[in-house]
């Protein structure tokens, strides 16, 4: 009997996308008030809500991006 081979879908780069979303939202904060403590007369606030904005740009594009796409689904 052939074992089919086990490859990495879209279902699970999805996931892995997903799961660094989260990693990165955890640190944002304490990343902002690291960059803002190195800067004089500077918030947080500002460099967050930068960061926040380009971090949706991207997420937005990428969401674009999976419905946009075809992808072969074999399950």
């Amino acid at each position: 009997m052939e074992k089919k081979q086990i490859t990495v879908g879209v279902k699970e780069g999805l996931g892995a996308g997903i799961i660094a979303i989260g990693i990165i939202l955890v640190f944002m904060p304490g990343a902002a008030q690291g960059i803002a403590d190195s800067i004089k007369n500077s918030t947080p606030y500002g460099i967050l809500t930068g960061a926040v904005y380009v971090f949706a740009f991207f997420t937005i594009l990428a969401g674009l991006a999976v419905m946009l796409g075809k992808f072969d689904s074999e399950e």
